[in-house]
């Protein structure tokens, strides 16, 4: 069990001596050390390829996850609930016969029958003991659940029962940041597409996340406590029936690009005004852009280069 003091109220300046981890990101700027990601998408899109594909990232494989930077690298445990064993064990050897290679000592998985107590309820008392005497020794950076309805039985569009399985969950894997997997509600054919309430069930659950991400067959979009909404053109490969992921080379904007390599805006505040004014766009929504482009810029430019050599660096493999 995590053995950190516990002191609580204090002034500021003991506030800033208590321990903490000194580095912020596990992935910049989605999901910060200890904190919560939330990946969804309708069925059979693809969610669990790209979270396989977020592990092998997160375990030091590949220094980016669909162009976001890794920062901390350490263990992820996987959790998998959705699918059968005989089939995810077969995901894996396709992916490892293709190069996709995982460390053994930092990628950790598990199934349903994996566990003593299965079905998974994590608002029994005993079972998210049993869960966190499982998961606690292994001091892992990540915890992913893959899918969130596989841990619980209560009804998910209660906001009082999913605020009550997330606060399960967060003290399952604490400190180690969660990163769940789940299905997107039900298209309703008089309303539009929202990052933010498309997630089925509770938005509770939402509300409670650092960063939020969703897949479709063509783009991920994704929004967070530290980045604003935005998007990215995804390319889905296929390895023998196994889906691989990767962002669109061609995606930055030239003149994003231009205004990014000026080296007259010397701040990111005055490249969003250049770049609202020239997109019509309001400032914030400018920043958002900027900031965003100023994390994929050097894989952009990496992937330009390659391309003029003929050949693509992949930046997932």
């Amino acid at each position: 069990m995590n053995d950190t003091p516990r002191p609580g109220f204090v002034s500021v300046s003991d506030y800033l001596k208590l321990p903490r981890d000194r580095d912020v990101w596990l992935i910049n700027p989605l999901l910060p050390v200890s904190g919560a990601l939330l990946i969804y998408a309708p069925s059979k899109t693809g969610k669990s390829s790209l979270a396989i594909q977020l592990a092998r990232s997160l375990s030091g494989e590949v220094p980016d996850w669909m162009g976001f930077p890794i920062g901390k690298i350490g263990r992820v445990l996987y959790l998998q609930l959705d699918t059968p064993r005989t089939t995810w064990a077969g995901r894996f050897e396709t992916l490892k016969h293709y190069g996709y290679d995982f460390n053994d000592n930092l990628v950790m998985l598990a199934d349903r029958d994996s566990f003593v107590k299965y079905p998974l309820d994590v608002l029994r008392p005993d079972h998210i003991v049993y869960m966190q005497n499982l998961i606690q020794p292994l001091r892992a950076n990540v915890v992913i659940i893959d899918t969130l309805r596989k841990v619980h039985t209560g009804d998910e569009n209660s906001s009082t029962i999913m605020s009550n399985v997330m606060t399960s969950l967060v003290g399952i894997a604490h400190p180690a940041a969660l990163v769940l997997i789940s299905h997107d509600r039900k298209p309703q054919p008089d309303s539009d597409k929202d990052i933010m309430t498309d997630h089925r069930g509770s938005t509770s659950i939402v509300a409670e996340m650092d960063g939020v991400v969703r897949l479709t067959k063509t783009r991920l979009y994704y929004a967070g406590r530290s980045i604003e909404e935005g998007s990215i053109k995804m390319i889905r490969k296929d390895l023998d029936n196994i889906l691989i992921w990767e962002p669109a080379p061609d995606e930055m904007d030239p003149m994003l690009i231009e205004i990014l390599q000026d080296l007259t805006l010397r701040s990111m505040r005055a490249k969003a005004r250049k770049l609202s004014v020239i997109q019509h766009i309001n400032e914030e929504a400018a920043m958002s852009r900027v900031r965003r482009g100023l994390l994929r810029l050097p894989t952009y430019l990496a992937q330009q280069e390659a391309l003029k050599a003929g050949k693509l660096v992949l930046p997932t493999h």
